[in-house]
């Protein structure tokens, strides 16, 4: 509970106000899978990926994107294989094993899952945990709602921190020669620690006030600088991918 996402920065995307940035990542995850040509998946791929790259620079947008990378490789694998209608650009023994469909598919899954994880992402390493709970109340969202989104939040990241540890546990234990950690065992040891922190997660968001209802007043976030025009960028960009769809 004491891992977070958030990186400390005083970029244009770190001052912008977290309602309409939940409202801008919303629309971009939304337009994404409304995207049909290769222009359009391409600006949804690399334009999280940019502001990343201004907001947190490029250690920790590296860092992000490395996490998706074996996902990619496992798409870039299988679904050519997979799809082989069309027209064939490698075949074996006078059977399609890559089309231009199978590349066309997997490009596209790629860039919408690219896009969306990469707008999560970058509103996780631009607002605190604290903020973004407080920019769902501030759109009414049903307190039961808002508390499932606080755990989320706080936990997934800890379980990526978790494994991290227990995967080079792991490793340390292997005979001298071998590379590489145990799989199964690592995913065990990170399951058994998740059902342990039950309790512990559930202490610690009341700690913090998450397991009281608080007034409206309480919740209220001030209006920073500029916040129209803030919600008026937040909402064009997402929308003006529609023009290369």
């Amino acid at each position: 509970m004491n891992v977070s996402s958030y990186v400390y920065g005083t970029s244009f995307y770190h001052r912008f106000d977290v309602r309409p940035k939940i409202i801008s990542t919303l629309l971009f995850s939304a337009i994404v899978f409304l995207m049909s040509s290769w222009t359009g998946f391409a600006i949804a791929f690399f334009l999280p990926m940019a502001i990343m790259l201004l907001s947190v620079g490029i250690k920790e947008t590296c860092r992000c994107y490395l996490r998706l990378l074996p996902l990619f490789l496992i798409l870039i694998l299988f679904i050519p294989l997979q799809e082989r209608s069309g027209s064939p650009i490698w075949t074996m023994n006078g059977i399609p094993v890559m089309t231009e469909e199978g590349l066309w598919t997997t490009f596209r899954i790629i860039a919408r899952l690219g896009g969306i994880s990469g707008v999560l992402m970058l509103l996780l390493l631009t607002e605190r945990n604290e903020d973004i709970i407080k920019g769902l109340r501030a759109f009414h969202l049903p307190y039961n709602a808002a508390l499932t989104a606080s755990m989320i939040l706080r936990f997934i990241p800890y379980l990526g921190y978790l494994f991290s540890e227990i995967r080079d546990s792991m490793s340390l234990r292997l005979e001298e020669g071998k590379r590489g950690y145990p799989i199964i065992p690592s995913i065990t040891a990170l399951t058994v620690s998740a059902i342990r922190m039950i309790p512990c997660t559930a202490s610690a968001l009341e700690e913090r006030g998450f397991g009281l209802r608080r007034s409206h007043k309480e919740q209220h976030i001030a209006r920073p600088e500029h916040y129209f025009t803030q919600w008026a960028i937040g909402v064009i960009i997402p929308l003006s991918l529609l023009l290369v769809r």
